[in-house]
């Protein structure tokens, strides 16, 4: 809700999350013990939280995006409560994203009756010509599937999620149904990370199996032929632009987030520069001056609330240390008990694609994209009765 909401009213998106966060951690204390080794990890970056804390330059900002931390470690602590309940998160990421997928028919027949305007749409006020715009999730001239999620990245990682946990743990009569109509979501999600990511973790599974995907380069040349004159300009003038953000000339607001990474690494700054200062929305909102002393450049995206980049972020704020810190507390799941190797191949498959989505969004610090992961880590850990191929 509190993702949807950031369209419609976006001042209450974050209170919403905030309360979601509270509730998520707050039935775990009353109820249960939580790990020991998961304590001690949280602990540890409670200590490089406080310094970085203390460090930042202004403390409104500091709370606004040092909340944001927590979510992570408020969602593996509900999905340690719910430990035993694996079967029941199954069935709910099949049914969710089934209702995602139906309701995408929705916002194609909404965008073809009227491309301008939805209520999901960003929406920018240009101030020179008094009208508000409305601009789609579109690429190569092709509406991106959003579902009920919104956001055409969170619908890609549930469909890729939700493919996953149904090869490893569904075996009913219409699993593969479920596998061919999640296959379908990844793709037209049209998010390119995690379409990436997913043909990487299909040809790692079907590795003996790699000469059928030899086709694909014929499949793809015959569709942009057919597509038209049109779309085929897109892709072209998309790839371009593509290949001069982030390999022939680097020039992007994400790739100077990871110079400002790098140089700090070279600084040896093991405590950060404080939460608040880089990165994250509460940075440009209260005009962090990091941005000016390392000379940053956000070339034609100033008006991005954040860098689109969740390391930089990470690093630069909480330093080193801080930082190492941080994963520690994720990847418990991984180290608290002797875990079969199946499981940790799942596990891997699910941390993969959130970490990796990282490197070009805030999905570590996305509550619903936090949901469609990590909060699996515990129940799939400490799982003992469902069958798993």
């Amino acid at each position: 809700m509190g993702e949807i909401i950031a369209y419609i009213y976006p001042n209450l998106s974050s209170p919403i999350k905030v309360l979601t966060c509270l509730f998520l951690i707050c039935p775990v204390w009353l109820k249960i013990r939580v790990p020991n080794k998961l304590a001690l990890a949280v602990f540890i970056f409670l200590f490089f939280f406080v310094i970085a804390f203390a460090r930042s330059f202004n403390y409104n900002a500091a709370i606004e995006d040092g909340i944001r931390y927590f979510f992570p470690i408020a969602v593996l602590l509900y999905g340690y409560y719910n430990k035993h309940k694996l079967k029941l998160f199954v069935g709910f990421i099949i049914i969710f994203t089934l209702i995602n997928f139906v309701a995408q028919f929705k916002n194609y027949y909404h965008f073809y009756i009227d491309p301008q305007r939805q209520w999901f749409y960003a929406r920018y006020f240009i101030e020179s010509q008094n009208r508000t715009v409305y601009w789609s999730p579109k690429t190569f001239g092709v509406l991106r599937a959003t579902g009920l999620v919104i956001f055409f990245g969170a619908y890609g990682i549930l469909n890729f999620i939700a493919f996953w946990i149904t090869y490893y743990y569904y075996f009913g009569k219409y699993r593969k149904s479920c596998l061919t109509i999640f296959t379908i979501g990844v793709f037209i999600s049209t998010s390119f990370k995690t379409i990436g990511f997913f043909i990487i973790t299909l040809a790692i599974k079907y590795y003996k199996k790699l000469k059928y995907l030899l086709v694909l380069p014929f499949i793809l040349g015959s569709l942009y032929f057919i597509v038209g004159n049109e779309i085929r300009t897109s892709i072209e003038k998309s790839i371009e632009v593509r290949l001069k953000l982030y390999i022939t000339e680097g020039n992007s607001a994400r790739s100077e987030s990871y110079r400002a990474m790098f140089n700090e690494f070279k600084d040896f700054n093991l405590l950060g520069k404080g939460i608040g200062v880089f990165g994250g929305p509460a940075s440009t909102k209260y005009n962090s001056p990091y941005y000016k002393e390392i000379d940053f450049n956000w070339y034609d995206t100033n008006f991005l609330a954040t860098t689109d980049t969740y390391y930089p972020h990470l690093f630069v704020e909480l330093g080193i240390l801080g930082g190492l810190s941080y994963f520690m507390v994720l990847l418990v799941p991984l180290v608290l008990n002797k875990i079969k190797y199946l499981k940790l191949k799942i596990l891997c498959i699910i941390y993969g694609m959130l970490f990796f989505d990282g490197l070009f969004s805030f999905s570590i610090n996305n509550l619903v994209m936090l949901a469609m992961t990590i909060l699996f880590a515990y129940p799939i850990v400490y799982d003992s009765n469902l069958k798993v191929k």
